[in-house]
């Protein structure tokens, strides 16, 4: 699951920006930043971008404001603007990793995987995220890097995860709401099964159901891999039109 940046936090990074650079702004700029406050109290996201672009081409290059007028098209899922942007202010702060973040989810919508994996390594190595981790684990299972899935998935073992560290999932029509842990422990077994190692990958689901016994998914494979080895050959235990494997396995 990412982590969604909200309307409410680019509005006080901003408004944190705004108060110290308005003593010196111009008249022009100041109409900006009217009609931007106004435009964020009212979640106006559209217009908050035009008024703050027009702040930025007013301050020059290099402008901190930048970095709010990536978090604004992100909230926009506007992934082309928010990259360039975050991609811009990076070369400024190469270290910042609400920027580092935001580029890798941009990156990964823009169906650029390893790129997004890249920069999700490096956000994971330094903030020890669950969240990251998962990210970085669903990224890399997509493309088939399965060992690699796996060495991440172990190196959650030694994190802290809290009871409201939960994420929100689609099955087919379905949205579900779990446990990261739980998150964790499926694509963990989605890995193994596919390295053929079916008697952990079952464990796994396992584990993640001993978690949440409503967990859709895992339920789904586990269930995808009691058919499949039964010889019933059911496809769609659960109903699900688009199943993830193992539930679309027939082997």
């Amino acid at each position: 699951m990412k982590k969604l940046i909200s309307l409410s936090l680019a509005s006080f990074l901003a408004f944190n920006c705004f108060a110290q650079g308005n003593k010196t702004a111009p008249a022009s700029a100041s109409q900006h930043v009217k009609v931007f406050k106004q435009a964020v109290g009212s979640g106006d996201v559209a217009t908050a971008i035009t008024a703050l672009s027009y702040y930025v081409a007013d301050q020059g290059a290099n402008s901190v404001y930048e970095d709010t007028l990536a978090m604004l098209y992100l909230q926009m899922n506007s992934y082309g603007q928010c990259y360039y942007w975050a991609d811009k202010r990076l070369k400024v702060k190469p270290d910042d990793l609400a920027l580092i973040e935001m580029k890798a989810i941009c990156l990964e919508k823009m169906n650029q995987p390893k790129e997004s994996i890249a920069l999700y390594e490096k956000l994971y190595a330094r903030t020890k995220s669950p969240y990251h981790a998962y990210t970085l684990m669903e990224l890399q299972y997509a493309i088939k890097r399965l060992q690699e899935c796996l060495a991440t998935a172990a190196s959650t073992e030694r994190l802290e995860f809290k009871p409201d560290f939960v994420m929100t999932y689609n099955a087919g029509e379905q949205m579900g709401r779990t446990y990261l842990k739980a998150g964790i422990y499926n694509i963990t077994g989605l890995a193994l099964y596919d390295l053929d190692k079916k008697a952990d990958a079952k464990l796994y689901f396992e584990k993640a159901l001993a978690l949440d016994s409503n967990f859709v998914l895992a339920k789904q494979n586990l269930e995808a891999m009691k058919a499949i080895a039964s010889g019933a050959n059911k496809a769609n235990p659960a109903g699900n039109n688009n199943p993830v494997s193992p539930a679309n396995k027939n082997d």
